[in-house]
This record gives C-alpha cells, sequence and structure tokens, in this order.
C-alpha cells in the first residue's frame, strides 16, 4: 500500500482490513481482508497453546508474520484455533497477537466455531473437526453445543490423523501389520522402536508425529488392511461423537480437515451406514471463514 494506504488511513478509509486466522496444530492460514477483497494469504506454524508456550507463539508471528503486515492498518483481527477453548489459553494467544497488533480489536475463538462458520455460515448443522486432531458441535446459527469433551490424541482424536498413526503405529510395533504392508513401511521410514519413542516422549507435538503417517497410509488405502483401519478410525468417530447429538440421522453435517478432505469416500461409507446426510466436505475452514467475515459487518463498537 506504501504512502498512499497510509493517507486512506489518516482518511478513515472506507472498507475496515480484518486479519483472519484458522489455526491447527500443523499450520496456521492469515487471510487479509480489505472489505471483501482478499489483500494478501500467508502460511505460518500452528499455534495451538497446548503444544506452544508464549515465547514459540511470540517468536512464530514476529518472524513469520509481523513482516508481512507492517504497512496495513488492521481494524479486527479473528483468530481461530486448535486448543482454544479455556480462558488461559484464550489470553495465552491474544496477549501474543497485542504485543504486535496493539490497535486491533482482538477475537481469540475455538476452532470448532471457526469449523460451524465455515461449514453453514448462519445456518444450523453438526459441524466436524477431522485433521490432526478431532471435535464435534452442534451449530444453531449462533453458537455451538458440545456433547463431548475433546480430549486430544492420548484419551480421543477418534477418526483424526492422529489417531490413525496411533492405530497404525500400535500394530506395526506389535507386529500386527500384513507382511507386504510392514515392509512396503520399512522401506520408506526404517525407524527404530527407539526412534519411535523418542518422537512420543521425548520430542514436541507427538500428535503432529502420529498425524504425519496419513503420509504413508494415503497412498496404500487401496490395500485391505489400511482400509479396514480407516473404516474403524471413522466408525469409532461417529460412535464417539455423532450419535450424542439428538437427530443427528436428519441433521446437516459438515466435515472439514485434511482426514476427512482426503479420506471422503471411506468416510461417506460409514455415513451411508449411519444413514446420515454429510452435505459438505471441506480440506480448510479458511475459505468458509473468509466468505463468513465478508458479509457481516464490522464488530459492534468498531
Amino acid at each position: 500500500m506504501g504512502t498512499r494506504g497510509f493517507a486512506l488511513i489518516d482518511h478513515h478509509y472506507f472498507f475496515k482490513m480484518k486479519l483472519i486466522a484458522d489455526s491447527g496444530s500443523t499450520k496456521t492460514t492469515w487471510v487479509l481482508l480489505e472489505g471483501a477483497e482478499v489483500k494478501s494469504k500467508m502460511i505460518t506454524s500452528g499455534l495451538n497453546p497446548y503444544f506452544n508456550d508464549s515465547q514459540r507463539v511470540e517468536a512464530v508471528l514476529q518472524a513469520d508474520l509481523v513482516p508481512f503486515l507492517v504497512e496495513y492498518q488492521i481494524s479486527e483481527i479473528h483468530f481461530y484455533g486448535a486448543g482454544c477453548s479455556t480462558r488461559y489459553n484464550n489470553n495465552m494467544i491474544s496477549d501474543a497477537i497485542r504485543i504486535f497488533f496493539r490497535k486491533p480489536k482482538i477475537f481469540v475463538y475455538h476452532d470448532i466455531l471457526g469449523a460451524a462458520r465455515a461449514l453453514f455460515g448462519d445456518g444450523k448443522g453438526i459441524a466436524c473437526i477431522l485433521g490432526t486432531g478431532c471435535n464435534s458441535c452442534y451449530f444453531d446459527g449462533t453458537g455451538t453445543f458440545s456433547k463431548i469433551d475433546s480430549l486430544g490424541y492420548l484419551f480421543g482424536d477418534e477418526g483424526a490423523g492422529s489417531y490413525l498413526g496411533k492405530l497404525f503405529l500400535g500394530a506395526y510395533l506389535k507386529k500386527e501389520l500384513p507382511a507386504d504392508l510392514r515392509n512396503t513401511f520399512d522401506q520408506h521410514y526404517n525407524y527404530t522402536l527407539e526412534d519411535i519413542l523418542n518422537s512420543l516422549y521425548n520430542k514436541p507435538s507427538p500428535n503432529r508425529f502420529l498425524a504425519s503417517f496419513s503420509q504413508f497410509l494415503s497412498p496404500n488405502r487401496e490395500h485391505p488392511y489400511v482400509q479396514q483401519m480407516l473404516l474403524r478410525s471413522f466408525r469409532d468417530f461417529f460412535d464417539a461423537h455423532i450419535r450424542n447429538y439428538e437427530h443427528y440421522q436428519t441433521a446437516d453435517i459438515g466435515f472439514i480437515g485434511s482426514i476427512a478432505y482426503h479420506y471422503s469416500e471411506f468416510l461417506m461409507k460409514i455415513a451411508s451406514q449411519e444413514e446420515v446426510k454429510i452435505t459438505r466436505i471441506l480440506s480448510s475452514p479458511i475459505e468458509g471463514l473468509v466468505e463468513y467475515h465478508k458479509n457481516i459487518p464490522s464488530h459492534p463498537g468498531l
């Protein structure tokens, strides 16, 4: 924008700029909006507060985001994030953002609200996330209502990438994989037991390590063992989440996330068995969120 941009700022230009963020455990997508126009799009590391402390969040913002936005006058920042489910976590994210962006109004929301808005706008339905982790809620067009807590990769994440990785690695370590699949895996990774345990217990982001094995499962999806694992994983998600919602068989159901998107044929098969209708599957919520924020006015008071 340069000098002209700052001149517009001084004269209270018509369109207020909004910065929209969708943050998962793996990556964060940032989109800068001026009115209905997308000015820029950036990718940084995931900023899940359960796996990143405040210093790490600040470092990512300073190195990978702030240098690309210094010339813009932003009035609102809307951050939708995995792990942003408690006041403490939300404050950690908003405080880190406020270090670099002092003037904008900052709003931090749970990623499940982002999924619901991206999938349904101001409509109603059951919104589901199947990416590195999983979550679900019923959305009434305004607020979200969850029937089950998202318990993360240790106790939950049914159907998600971390869950698939846990199922697959467990079978590998217990020597339950078919010989041909095990040999193919060894040729690609050549992991020792020590390598795996070290990544799970001593290195950061074990959930992302587990989810990374989806990259192996995808090209091997025709293998009967992999197919049964995928179907089991999605069936477990339906049992743990979808079945807990009243009238789930008549409600619109939408999914967001790389796992839901790339394995949609298996997800649809389980949905058919459950006699439910999946109305939309998106790889990422960011496009839906951009459309949502294009169509609503600036937050009251701005």
